[in-house]
């Protein structure tokens, strides 16, 4: 035999698809580094290539390209359905009644449907709450600052919110004299979307248009609300801000969709904010639909200039709590 031409020796891995084999650990594969072996045949010392050192990892086969595996799940699901899974689970929930839990649409009645999104924000909220109190000591003041604003992130997140789409008028399911605690509910049922300006709106062609307002005793904007007549503040002009300058308001935005709601006779629904029962927060009252009857331009103590809308009573309605 020509010694001149060796035969190489070679170690071979037969590597298999994911999904057509187990998982292997890589490590008895792999000689240490320098490793020296002789050749039983010829008495050559062959010297290997030196590998990385293994501690025990479990690696999988590449994917070759062109196959289609399926999807594998993620490693950690987020936070929110992490929040969703525990509720489903307290709940004892089977799959039908999991199906119905994440989709609002299983009930034909609309007021069901409104209802079925209060009790989940009421559970979510719970359940948040008591984790972020198990986080920080235990401190309520602390522990429920905002958990509103979560607790609606994880509903959206659900597709549990009904009346999604802005509109005139009244909305399915909703009646007079429904109470909330938080706006973040009425979002989610689409009585007044905008979480942080009390006038929400829409564009009907190029006509913007007010939908809701929320009115409110105090905060510096002195709306007054009598039994079937509401005047109401406007927004804009930095007017409830502690150390910043205030300025005259201007007719533009939610301002100006309540002026062009008096001139097309729009409704606008109007809720009610107020202190609740236990003076330890606002509550949220749904009064029904108005009609803007006038505004004007009113000087303010502070000298700057707001603007001022009387809004009236549809009659006909369920009478106010």
């Amino acid at each position: 035999m020509d010694r001149s031409h060796k035969r190489e020796f070679v170690y071979a891995i037969r590597d298999y698809p994911l999904g057509c084999g187990t998982h292997f650990n890589a490590a008895p594969f792999y000689l240490p580094p320098q490793r020296s072996n002789k050749n039983p045949r010829n008495g050559d010392v062959l010297r290997l290539k030196q590998e990385p050192e293994f501690h025990d990892h479990v690696v999988a086969a590449p994917r070759p390209k062109g196959i289609c595996f399926k999807q594998e799940p993620p490693f950690r699901s987020s936070y929110q359905d992490r929040v969703v899974a525990a509720l489903l689970k307290a709940k004892g929930a089977c799959s039908k009644q999991e199906a119905a839990f994440r989709n609002p649409d299983h009930q034909h009645d609309p007021r069901e449907k409104v209802l079925e999104v209060l009790r989940v924000f009421k559970d979510v909220f719970k359940q948040l709450d008591r984790d972020k109190q198990a986080r920080r000591g235990g401190d309520l003041f602390e522990a429920t600052a905002r958990i509103d604003i979560k607790t609606q992130a994880v509903l959206e997140k659900m597709g549990k919110q009904v009346n999604t789409e802005k509109r005139i008028g009244q909305v399915p399911g909703i009646q007079v004299g429904d109470e909330f605690q938080y706006k973040t509910e009425l979002r989610l049922i689409g009585l007044h979307f905008k979480t942080m300006c009390g006038i929400d709106y829409m564009k009907i062609g190029d006509v913007k248009l007010a939908t809701s307002i929320v009115a409110s005793k105090g905060y510096g904007y002195n709306d007054k609300i009598d039994s079937d007549v509401v005047v109401y503040t406007g927004e804009g002009g930095n007017v409830i801000s502690r150390g910043k300058i205030t300025e005259d308001q201007k007719l533009v935005k939610g301002n100006l969709a309540l002026a062009n709601s008096m001139t097309h006779r729009s409704e606008v629904r109007v809720i009610r904010g107020e202190e609740s029962w236990d003076r330890k927060g606002k509550r949220y009252v749904y009064d029904g639909l108005y009609l803007v009857d006038k505004y004007w331009l009113e000087k303010e103590a502070r000298g700057t200039t707001v603007y001022k809308f009387k809004l009236c009573r549809i009659p006909g309605q369920p009478p106010l709590t």
